[in-house]
């Protein structure tokens, strides 16, 4: 099935975000909300959003009111058309609501039509738990704004059937220009997951009184976010050196007497193993032929290229 009418449901940030999207990319929107003015608004951010755009010629003046047309505000259900092709829930984080309004639109929906949750920490499964059709149901959580940002997580429920993940996927890349991963539906899925840990281990910090507010801010900026940006979690072990990280985290487990620092089994075979990042040319990634000298310039070539384009910028 190809994905050309779609119903957002909730007009707040998230949903008029994804709506623009969805009219961005020459589809037929429908946003619903029980408040008018909230549709009002939304539809006004909508545009406001598109003149924003304008400045970074990322949309054409003289298209900003053909997608305004594309996009259409109701205030119930009854008024959605039943031949929708997708539908995605963007109410609030209650797992009640999500529900409702979910159950509310399958029933209204003709049987193929896809459903979705952009939960960002709730479990697809216990959303979709009262659905008659949970094959077509599936968590697709954007970031906010998600006419900016590119990552959408799809996360599949366990009675998700594949055709619609391959759907929901070719829709979101080859339709709306987005960049996805898949991940399992567990709580936090994996951006909110990761997030979390940063965020309570550097609350922790203040706690403790290791940093200020203000380095901690700094040190993400001008290396933690660098890093990870250039070559993600897993990247950067391997250049570590998976030895170093396990000596690394056995350390901090044991004094800060916490097991979540404790380094997986999965890390500890592979030290064992012998592989040990791009210093054996085999760690977490296999680089093949590359000796550790070529991978040593190539990580420093990868580090240098944007901060050289920053300099030239200045």
């Amino acid at each position: 099935m190809k994905i050309k009418k779609t119903h957002v449901i909730g007009a707040g940030a998230m949903g008029h975000g994804i709506a623009q999207v969805f009219a961005q990319a020459g589809c037929d929107v429908i946003i619903s909300d029980i408040n008018e003015q909230i549709l009002l608004k939304a539809k006004s951010h909508v545009e406001t959003n598109l003149n924003f755009l304008v400045q970074y010629k990322m949309v054409e003046a003289e298209s900003i009111p053909v997608i305004l047309d594309r996009i259409q505000t109701v205030t119930s259900q009854d008024e959605v058309p039943s031949d929708v092709d997708f539908i995605i829930e963007a109410v609030p984080e209650d797992v009640d609501l999500k529900q409702r309004v979910l159950e509310g639109a399958e029933r209204a929906s003709k049987k193929d039509a896809i459903l979705a949750t952009t939960t960002s920490v709730i479990q697809v499964s216990d959303i979709g738990a009262n659905l008659d059709r949970p094959e077509q149901f599936v968590g697709a959580h954007w970031m906010n704004p998600p006419y900016v940002l590119p990552l959408v997580e799809i996360i599949p429920g366990p009675q998700t059937s594949a055709d619609v993940v391959n759907t929901v996927r070719t829709f979101l890349e080859d339709t709306c220009g987005k960049k996805t991963v898949t991940c399992g539906d567990a709580p936090g899925f994996l951006v909110n997951r990761m997030a979390a840990a940063v965020l309570v281990e550097a609350a922790k910090m203040i706690e403790e009184g290791v940093a200020s507010f203000e380095d901690i801010d700094r040190a993400w900026k001008e290396h933690m976010g660098y890093i990870f940006l250039q070559f993600g979690p897993f990247g950067n072990i391997d250049h570590i050196g998976l030895d170093v990280i396990t000596m690394a985290a056995n350390y901090l487990a044991f004094v800060l007497e916490d097991e979540r620092f404790r380094p997986p089994s999965w890390l500890q075979e592979k030290v064992e193993a012998g592989n040990l990042g791009t210093k054996s040319g085999k760690g977490v990634y296999d680089y093949g032929d590359k000796s550790p000298e070529d991978l040593r310039i190539e990580r420093i070539r990868t580090l240098l290229n944007p901060i050289h384009f920053e300099c030239n910028e200045l």
